[in-house]
């Protein structure tokens, strides 16, 4: 959780859970390729959600265009843990290689719609760094926010839908849109997070780029489905 006082302890960053369809990850590792699934890229769970960046923009399906997205909740005026999940994306960035952060997409869930306007995102991603093409801050509606959380599990179980109570998890989802895994609120190792990207991104491709040889898909081997997630 994102509120200050007492909390449940969260998994070390080490401890990171695959969730995927069982289709889906047969899909994946059998054929090797990205072949199978939806070929727009779209994240299911995006699917008729209306996004609005912090430029004003409504984000299109064309932004996720196929490629790796990272995803993460957070609010501007949170006081310590959204800053700090801010800081790890953009350090992990930093760590990936140019060609793949080019294509890596990130996305950033305002859970405080009521506060939180394209002015007040736009200024948030200035401050840490964050405002680059490839990585958008997003506002949606309060039915939306709902919508989301019964997709995402946006905030913890039981607890009110108010910002400080959201989860503070980070979701990779690989080129066809699959959620594949869901790393727990410690996640501090860019270095670690940006290798992961690296070998989720090069799976599939017909002809790896100068880099991508040698990744180890094996974390992603472990696919496993998630009853009730969507």
């Amino acid at each position: 959780m994102c509120a200050s006082g007492t909390r449940r302890r969260r998994p070390a960053w080490g401890w990171a859970w695959g969730w995927a369809w069982g289709w889906a990850a047969l899909c994946l590792f059998v054929s090797g390729a990205l072949a199978c699934g939806r070929s727009s890229g779209v994240p299911e769970a995006f699917v008729d959600i209306p996004l609005v960046d912090q430029d004003g923009r409504v984000i299109r399906s064309s932004f996720f265009a196929g490629e790796v997205l990272v995803l993460n909740f957070m609010f501007t005026s949170c006081p310590s843990v959204c800053p700090r999940q801010t800081r790890l994306i953009a350090e992990t960035r930093v760590h990936l290689p140019d060609h793949v952060a080019q294509r890596v997409r990130f996305l950033s869930v305002s859970v405080d719609p009521e506060n939180d306007d394209a002015r007040t995102l736009k200024a948030f991603a200035e401050r840490w760094g964050a405002d680059v093409p490839s990585w958008r801050f997003a506002r949606v509606d309060e039915r939306t926010l709902g919508e989301l959380s019964k997709r995402l599990l946006v905030f913890e179980p039981g607890a009110p839908p108010q910002p400080a109570a959201h989860t503070s998890s980070l979701y990779l989802f690989d080129r066809a849109g699959r959620l594949v895994q869901r790393y727990g609120a410690r996640a501090s190792d860019p270095e670690r997070l940006a290798r992961e990207i690296v070998a989720l991104d090069a799976l599939g491709r017909p002809q790896a780029r100068h880099g991508d040889r040698g990744v180890d898909a094996a974390p992603f081997r472990a696919l496993r489905a998630e009853e009730g997630l969507r």
